[in-house]
């Protein structure tokens, strides 16, 4: 595949001349035979350690669901899925697949929530930047009407996370301290560096969605090779920083996913601005205008991920 051999060169760029040329087959051994080092990585102990980082988002949010937390919120409910997502990669774990679905469930209704907020608030940032860069008397007015409906849409937004916050935070902990103990006999599993790579690829390869003919543009479609990149992105960081070879390839999903999401928050923002304002709105203009180029950025990225 093209993937391969971008990887491949990743390889050869971030790792020594030594390792092989493709990724050969993950074998994980029984956690209780596997040597940790200093580059090793703990899928369940990090797992707690996003559980834990849950309970204090969720608080906060409670408090108040400002831009910070609610983006914590929503990146480590992510991070948990992920973390779910390599466990099922692993052989010698305890059985836990009923509680992982049910703690998927929820993550899932606790990650739009929150998304819907998320979205707001880079939207508003994206809109000032342009009433920044160009104080127009018509885009200023512009700006200013749709950051006022999108202040207003955030409002209740994050009622409504609080409100889910609320109902769902009690039954939510005891499910993932449910899921903790039954995953507890495993906590010692390690996985190399290499071993971590090996799996992160190969998940990507698996996961990439399939596109017809003539479909490889659509934006459906693009949306879901960047939502593949950041789980992956997500998988290739449980490795420490020492770790560097494996950590270079999340970086190189991080940029991917980065891009992505530029295109995918001037685009939506687009359609959001021409059905309040109309399309000959001074202000829609700029944004499809950024939406096309965020577009051909990331189609060129991915053309050197994917040639």
């Amino acid at each position: 595949m093209a993937i391969n051999r971008h990887l491949e060169q990743m390889e050869q760029r971030y790792t020594p001349s030594t390792l092989p040329r493709s990724p050969a087959p993950c074998q994980v051994r029984h956690p209780k035979l596997m040597a940790a080092s200093s580059t090793s990585a703990h899928p369940i102990r990090t797992l707690r350690e996003y559980i834990t980082t849950l309970g204090a988002a969720i608080t906060l949010c409670l408090v108040d669901p400002n831009t910070k937390h609610v983006h914590r919120l929503r990146t480590t409910t992510r991070r948990i899925e992920a973390q779910l997502a390599l466990l099922d990669l692993l052989p010698g774990i305890p059985d836990h697949a009923k509680l992982a679905r049910k703690t998927k469930r929820s993550l899932k209704k606790l990650r739009r929530a929150a998304g819907e907020v998320r979205d707001l608030d880079v939207q508003m940032d994206l809109i000032q930047s342009i009433a920044d860069e160009k104080p127009t008397q018509e885009i200023t007015k512009d700006s200013e009407s749709l950051r006022s409906n999108l202040k207003k849409n955030r409002k209740r937004s994050a009622t409504k996370l609080r409100r889910l916050l609320q109902k769902e935070k009690l039954e939510l902990t005891l499910l993932l301290k449910d899921l903790l103990d039954a995953l507890k006999s495993a906590e010692v599993l390690s996985l190399s560096s290499a071993q971590l790579k090996n799996l992160a690829k190969n998940w990507f390869h698996t996961n990439l969605p399939v596109v017809s003919d003539g479909e490889a543009d659509a934006p459906d479609h693009l949306h879901d090779i960047r939502k593949v990149a950041k789980l992956t992105r997500y998988l290739a960081e449980n490795a420490p920083k020492k770790a560097r070879a494996t950590r270079q390839l999340a970086q190189s999903f991080e940029d991917l996913q980065q891009s992505g999401g530029d295109w995918h928050d001037w685009l939506v923002l687009a359609e959001i601005a021409k059905k309040e304002l109309g399309s000959s709105s001074p202000l829609v203009t700029e944004l499809s205008n950024r939406s096309h180029a965020a577009l051909a950025a990331y189609k060129e990225h991915l053309h050197r991920m994917l040639p």
